[in-house]
């Protein structure tokens, strides 16, 4: 079991302005890291809602912060901030807090399927009610989709080759555990490719994860809603994992600053320093972007 650590807790505190009486939506639970940290400095009057799909989280933090009257968990998918702004009748929101990605709570969860460390069910799903799975994908998908859902979620270079070993395996066997899936990409990528820094597994396993999750489509939508609903003065923190999500922030940004929606409050990602990383791995490819609303 590893050691939970919120991704730049600093940086989130520090830019996130919190007035005591504010209101604040953490669009991502997870651990609950940052909700620890940022309820603290809120008063009686302040509010915390805290987002995630995946219904254990909730679970988790509802129990652990039972004592806090002002914090108010909600299982759904940030894509929907808009609507639950309404269901709960939030009218100010003073800042909102994205931190992308799957957290360590999903990845130390061996039936989960996120991790290739394990040897278990093809899932990745962040919410059980989720109509596909990653093992649904690899036996259903045609060699082409699957190929192009490795490329545009990835960037793997072995696309074609992965996808071509997935439908030759799946002929004799249906493909169902993560180990399974990992032996095709080893025999689908060349040795040189094993010995990299990264796993050679790590962008296939991300790729899927990203399909099975709906997660470029659900950021645009959070995103687009979170501008809308956030008051002015109020604002945004988002911190991504790895080029696709930096990529499409930038452009969700770009667009909103082109608008006159929005201000940047710096101009270029801010990423955590050395100690961090040492504590904390998962941390090392996280960029922090930092708006404010007009």
């Amino acid at each position: 079991m590893s050691i939970h650590f919120p991704v730049m807790l600093n940086e989130v505190l520090q830019y996130l302005d919190i007035k005591k009486n504010g209101t604040y939506i953490d669009c991502t639970l997870g651990g609950a890291g940052h909700t620890a940290e940022i309820i603290k400095k809120l008063s009686n009057k302040g509010k915390l809602f805290c987002i995630d799909w995946d219904e254990d989280a909730v679970k988790k933090s509802k129990n652990r912060f039972k004592q806090y009257k002002n914090i108010v968990f909600i299982n759904d998918n940030f894509a929907n901030i808009e609507n639950i702004c309404k269901r709960y009748k939030i009218n100010k929101v003073n800042g909102i807090l994205f931190d992308l990605g799957f957290s360590s709570l999903q990845i130390d969860d061996e039936a989960r399927g996120f991790s290739f460390n394990y040897d278990a069910p093809l899932d990745m799903r962040f919410a059980k009610d989720n109509p596909i799975t990653a093992g649904e994908m690899l036996n259903v998908y045609s060699e082409e989709k699957l190929s192009g859902i490795l490329k545009e979620y990835a960037e793997e270079r072995f696309a074609d080759n992965i996808a071509k070993k997935v439908v030759f395996f799946r002929r004799a066997k249906k493909i169902e555990t993560t180990k399974e899936l990992v032996d095709i990409i080893r025999k689908a990528t060349p040795a040189w490719y094993h010995n990299k820094r990264i796993h050679f597994a790590t962008k296939t396993f991300q790729a899927l994860r990203i399909a099975v999750n709906r997660e470029v489509e659900n950021i645009v939508a959070g995103f687009e809603s979170a501008l809308k609903i956030v008051s002015p003065g109020g604002r945004i923190i988002a911190i991504s994992f790895h080029s696709i999500e930096h990529r499409l922030l930038k452009n969700i940004f770009k667009a909103a600053l082109k608008n006159n929606l929005i201000k940047l409050i710096v101009k270029k990602p801010i990423f955590p320093g050395y100690e961090e990383i040492r504590l904390n791995h998962r941390s090392r490819s996280a960029q922090m972007r930092i708006v404010e609303r007009l």
